[in-house]
């Protein structure tokens, strides 16, 4: 017992001083964690000699991405040194989480800006295709790699000829359509506004997207949104439609409506049919290849739904020379 006595002070001793390093780590921890983010932030002269870098290489037909796709420092940097940089929305400056690889295979080379000490990469969605690259900037938080894509397969793209459309609904079975004619920067259908088709603002499927505005119109009729004059082959090989279609963030908050279902026609053939829920945060990517025939080939887009309210719907096509393995990956379905 007298023994005992005499060793309970040294656990005490022993137990204090665990207490107190205890304390004083939890003290020190924050302000250790604030230097070493301190440590890691890129300083402004190395972000500017990074910008000099792209800026001094970019030409028309190039884009560059930054990572990570909150950085948006360096953005401002880079705008108006060529095309794509000029003015809103400057689509060829990516700044986000996702990459839309038809856009990414628009350009002919593209440029990654990496910060926080992290490696350039090119996006995921490009990682299959074992691109050649070289790092034009390596500083101690920055670099920047510049990647060539090779000759980019987008022949056409829908949303830069979509004042040349041809739009339509029909508003009942049986009925001829109605022209909606073209005023004032809109397809005008003749009925509520948001029936009209034109060039929206949208949050997809967690991008930002400036698309066709193609909203459902009531139960039993149905929208046609019509491409004209699209080649079926390119230098000797048939050529592809890639359609992106989805409901926007507002859409899918809302708990009305039904599912809204795409139909794809080509020469007045439906080759393809999708239906969109109505609480899903999604995108539809639609490769289908262009049937062989007489003379260019004809698509008709249709939108339709038994319940249109809060269905707001944007879409996007390109008309390609090919079908990339990397775009051929990122489809939902590959048609042919």
């Amino acid at each position: 017992m007298h023994e005992a006595n005499e060793q309970r002070p040294r656990w005490a001793f022993g137990l204090a001083l665990v207490a107190l390093l205890v304390v004083i780590a939890v003290a020190v921890l924050p302000l250790w964690a604030d230097a070493r983010s301190r440590s890691r932030t890129p300083e402004d002269a190395e972000v500017a000699l990074a910008v000099a870098a792209i800026r001094g290489a970019f030409e028309d037909g190039d884009a560059v991405w930054v990572e990570p796709s909150w950085w948006v420092v360096p953005r401002h940097g880079l705008e108006r040194m060529g095309a794509g940089t000029e003015r809103w929305p400057f689509p060829a400056l990516m700044v986000t989480e996702d990459a839309d690889p038809v856009e990414l295979h628009g350009y002919r080379r593209l440029f990654v800006l990496a910060g926080f000490q992290r490696e350039p990469r090119p996006p995921p969605e490009l990682a299959m295709l074992d691109l050649p690259g070289e790092v034009i900037f390596q500083g101690e938080d920055v670099a920047v790699a510049r990647w060539d894509l090779g000759e980019s397969p987008r022949l056409r793209t829908l949303t830069r000829e979509w004042k040349k459309l041809e739009v339509s609904r029909r508003f009942s079975p049986g009925e001829a359509p109605t022209p909606c004619r073209l005023r004032r920067d809109k397809h005008r259908c003749g009925r509520d506004s948001w029936m009209d088709v034109a060039l929206e603002p949208r949050v997809v499927w967690r991008r930002e997207t400036d698309w066709l505005f193609v909203h459902p119109g009531p139960a039993g009729t149905t929208l046609d949104v019509t491409w004209k004059d699209l080649a079926r082959t390119h230098a000797g090989q048939p050529t592809w439609l890639y359609l992106r279609v989805g409901q926007t963030l507002e859409a899918v908050r809302h708990p009305e409506g039904k599912p809204v279902l795409v139909q794809v026609l080509i020469d007045e053939r439906e080759v393809d049919a999708v239906a969109l829920d109505p609480h899903r945060f999604w995108m539809e990517r639609r490769a289908i290849r262009l049937p062989a025939g007489e003379g260019d080939a004809r698509v008709t887009i249709r939108i339709s739904t038994e319940d249109p309210a809060w269905r707001e719907t944007v879409l996007e096509a390109d008309l390609l020379s090919a079908l990339p393995a990397s775009l051929a990956a990122w489809a939902t379905a590959v048609i042919e």
